[in-house]
């Protein structure tokens, strides 16, 4: 994936990774173009959008400070998204989240010794 610090510069047709969050974010905040179909912008309330763009971004809906502007058109169903957000709170959980699941297999095997 081609990238400039802080964004991505191709249209994302899947969620970033979580290696590919780390590389292209810049002050906690990650930015990537998103096909998005006019049903979601008609009928999703602005809150709804944000959520559903972070999980079609993030694959989360942890993405917090979520900002999206219309920058194309892919077809006549289909507009393009810039959409940008701050990652601390989902890479906070996602470690912390390693850090349990860590702990758990250690007790595993301490209790299979």
């Amino acid at each position: 994936m081609a990238t400039t610090s802080g964004s991505a510069q191709h249209i994302l047709i899947q969620p970033l990774t979580l290696q590919q969050i780390h590389a292209i974010q810049e002050n906690n905040r990650i930015a990537a173009v998103l096909p998005v179909s006019l049903e979601d912008v008609s009928n999703l309330s602005p809150e709804e959008l944000a959520d559903h763009l972070s999980l079609q971004l993030t694959d989360s809906d942890l993405l917090t400070d979520v900002q999206f502007e219309r920058v194309g058109a892919q077809d006549e169903n289909t507009v393009l998204m810039k959409v940008s957000g701050d990652v601390a709170m989902l890479l906070e959980t996602l470690e912390l989240l390693s850090e349990h699941g860590d702990g758990e297999d250690e007790e595993e095997d301490e209790d299979n010794e």
